[in-house]
């Protein structure tokens, strides 16, 4: 080994770990981001099959909050009754914003899942 490339493997790793790091963290945001998605839209199908079931469209507020992730603090639920091709239904909407990884980051994503299902 010669002595003019002591060191070199470690400023090689010095120059590359800031870059590796930040691929990874938005690797980690992304899946943040799709499993934010997937989790409102199961509280949303979650909320308006039970309401259906109960024929009560209250109750879709409840049962899609018991079926969000503690994890996902900053979400709005609402349900209400409605029509679909003639038929009495209800309908389930859950909006969350996506949790970021850096909190002074000004940006606001959010998602919104609607779920309509017939009565009964």
């Amino acid at each position: 080994m010669d002595t003019r490339d002591r060191g070199a493997a470690a400023v090689e790793f010095a120059a590359v770990f800031p870059l590796a790091l930040v691929v990874i963290l938005i690797a980690f945001q992304a899946y943040l981001a799709s499993t934010t998605v997937e989790r409102v839209e199961n509280a949303a199908r979650t909320g308006a099959r039970e309401a259906s079931k109960a024929m009560d469209p209250g109750r879709c507020e409840g049962s899609a909050t018991s079926s969000m992730p503690h994890w996902l603090n900053d979400y709005a639920v609402s349900g209400a009754a409605t029509t679909h091709d003639g038929t009495d239904a209800v309908s389930c909407t859950v909006r969350a914003k996506i949790p970021l990884l850096w909190k002074g980051v000004p940006l606001d994503f959010g998602v919104t899942r609607t779920v309509t299902m017939p009565l009964g």
